[in-house]
């Protein structure tokens, strides 16, 4: 109920299906804006509990079946087909639900309406008009389909003929069965030397694929189309790729990142259904999870580092940690097509799989195989490196997911110009970021990362050539995994952590930034007469059970105590009680001496680092043309013909 708050960071898109932003047309849009609106209030109000689904059908007498990750019912809108199936899927965490059959999604309380057995004659015609929305989307979905079918057609399908060509193309091992791109219906283009993977969702049918090339370094590039919510997965079960059935809900599956680990799996004899995700460690889409419904058991088989420890933690609480195990990331348990190569036994791997889930009390011999990888991948386990800040990472190490950072400095001394610029130069590297600015609106903090992206002003003249430019950084500005909540000014934490806790679960969000904790403070009358100090201990001790719980990192804007502007801001004089310096991992505070000095300068101190302890500050130069604070790196002095005379004097004098 609070993807309302969350805008992706995509230009010129509208809401639509009340869960997805996509693109519609305006005479589309124009058609539905009425019926939507009216719709708005009843479907806020709508509980997405699972409690609250299972009350709704039974009060109907619904037959459902109660999966893993959702329930599963016969949709009320979709006619009956004797050659294809019907169902639903509803999310029990989102109360998002899915129809397969016309790949239409929205709020359970869209889809409730029609399960309501007593309808007045308004409520008639609301179905009717919310049908034709249905039904206009499963002529979409064919549409899209067809696509996808003409796409592949324009390839050559993989053949007895042309997959010796291939294998010595695309250096695949020769121990894969030449068999297996053929049961994949893999196709081929020479013109561009690429490979295409149908992707197959949970009726069998091709929503997507994953293209395959070989970058200028000679290795695979994989993409994945559509870029985003994909429905479908790519699956190699006992030697073909096979429709999902009722019948194999109680074998397990390995699920893997790419394309070569699962071909690599398909020369073992494990009996098991073989995975491989759409986005790999960049997100899971909730439209995939009623696929994994089937499996008694998953094994997540991913990067032995760090970064898929952390990621295959976060998947393992979506699809249900307490039947997925995972690979222990270490040298001696490489990912499945390194093992192949390096003639390590895979099966033997997979059998040494555990439980993701651990018990309340642990021992050292089961945190082992943790310990040893955070060991040999040190350099991962400090985190994220800045690239605009190096001082940053002389001192934090890196942005790890889990931590709290707490940011604070003088009014106007530019906390959000700096977080920006911080959160951007993260993203870039694939950081998934949510930015919470009750500060500011969106469209200016979009304005100003768009600008630290460029590194210049854009549209400083409305010219042919500046909105080409301006359209060629737009473009490649949203593709960064960065999303904005809608919320300004004040608002309750309750409602903001349901909204926080929403996009990490849909988007994986690694790294939330909230700007800044005074505006969930609130000054309502019903918390008029609560102690300031306390709320916002609460606020705080909420953050930092949402980033050890969910392993999120969350960074917090505070504003200091007024004091003297001669004084130096330390950890005291941030703003509130001792608990949010105490259950802070990093404080981080600007420094602005200009205000009291003709050559004061600005500066971060790093006053509190709980990973490494190293403390220091770091020189903050702004740069009006990017509106960025980023390190420029040292120009080494260049020599001239003087210069290497007086070098070799001075040497021939020693």
């Amino acid at each position: 109920m609070f993807s309302k708050y969350l805008l992706p960071n995509r230009f010129n898109l509208i809401v639509n299906r009340h869960w997805h932003l996509t693109r519609i047309k305006k005479s589309e849009f124009s058609t539905t804006q009425s019926f939507l609106i009216n719709l708005k209030d009843e479907i806020d109000k709508d509980s997405t509990s699972v409690i609250q689904i299972k009350k709704v059908l039974k009060s109907n007498n619904i037959s459902y079946q109660d999966g893993i990750t959702n329930i599963k019912t016969s949709c009320p809108v979709c006619e009956k087909s004797e050659d294809q199936s019907n169902d639903i899927y509803i999310n029990k965490t989102t109360g998002y639900f899915l129809c397969p059959s016309c790949q239409y999604g929205g709020k359970f309380g869209l889809i409730e309406k029609f399960f309501t057995q007593s309808r007045s004659p308004q409520k008639v015609n609301e179905l009717k008009t919310y049908q034709k929305l249905f039904n206009n989307s499963k002529e979409q979905t064919v549409r899209n389909q067809l696509d996808f079918k003409r796409h592949l057609d324009n390839f050559q399908a993989v053949t007895e003929e042309n997959v010796d060509e291939i294998f010595v193309k695309f250096g695949i091992n020769d121990r894969i069965s030449k068999n297996t791109l053929m049961t994949l219906n893999t196709r081929y283009c020479t013109d561009t030397n690429k490979l295409i993977f149908p992707i197959l969702d949970i009726l069998g049918q091709c929503v997507g694929y994953k293209t395959v090339e070989i970058d200028d370094n000679g290795e695979w590039k994989e993409s994945c189309t559509p870029d985003s919510n994909c429905t479908g997965l790519l699956v190699y079960n006992n030697s073909k790729a096979v429709k999902f059935k009722e019948k194999d809900s109680q074998q397990s599956a390995i699920i893997v990142l790419n394309i070569l680990d699962l071909l690599a799996l398909t020369t073992t004899r494990i009996n098991s259904t073989f995975i491989c995700l759409p986005y790999g460690l960049k997100f899971l889409p909730q439209e995939c999870l009623p696929i994994f419904d089937q499996f008694g058991e998953l094994v997540l088989w991913f990067n032995y580092n760090t970064a898929g420890w952390d990621v295959a933690r976060n998947f393992a609480k979506k699809l249900d940690e307490k039947r997925c195990k995972f690979v222990r990331p270490t040298l001696s348990q490489p990912t499945p097509y390194k093992a192949l190569e390096s003639n390590v036994d895979i099966k033997g791997i997979y059998s040494k799989s555990l439980p993701i889930l651990h018990k309340a009390i642990t021992t050292f011999s089961s945190l082992r195989q943790d310990v040893l990888s955070d060991l040999q991948n040190i350099d991962k386990v400090q985190g994220v490196k800045w690239k605009r800040y190096p001082t940053l990472n002389k001192y934090l190490k890196g942005h790890r997911k889990g931590e709290l950072t707490i940011l604070t400095g003088p009014t106007g001394s530019g906390k959000t110009t700096f977080m920006s610029d911080y959160s951007l130069d993260l993203s870039i590297q694939g950081v998934s970021t949510l930015w919470g600015s009750f500060e500011i609106r969106n469209t200016r903090l979009a304005t100003t990362l768009l600008r630290q992206f460029a590194g210049k002003p854009l549209l400083d003249s409305v010219t042919e050539d500046n909105l080409l430019e301006f359209e060629n950084f737009a473009n490649k500005f949203q593709e960064l995994p960065i999303y904005f909540m809608t919320f300004h000014g004040e608002q309750q934490i309750k409602v903001v952590m349901e909204a926080i806790e929403h996009a990490q679960y849909v988007h994986d969000i690694n790294h939330v930034i909230i700007d800044n904790v005074q505006f969930m403070m609130g000054m309502a009358d019903d918390s008029k007469h609560i102690d300031r100090y306390y709320k916002q201990d609460v606020i705080i001790a909420a953050f930092r059970t949402f980033a050890t719980k969910k392993n999120c990192h969350v960074t917090l804007v505070i504003h200091p105590r007024k004091e003297k502007d001669s004084d130096d801001l330390t950890t005291s004089s941030i703003f509130g009680g001792a608990k949010a310096t105490q259950e802070a991992d990093n404080v981080l505070i600007i420094q602005d001496k200009r205000l009291t000095s003709v050559r004061g300068k600005k500066y971060l101190q790093i006053a509190k680092n709980r990973y490494s302890g190293d403390l220091g500050i770091m020189p903050l130069e702004f740069d009006k043309q990017s509106l960025s604070y980023a390190q420029k790196p040292k120009k080494k002095p260049e020599l001239t013909e003087n210069s290497d005379q007086s070098t070799e004097v001075l040497k021939e004098n020693v």
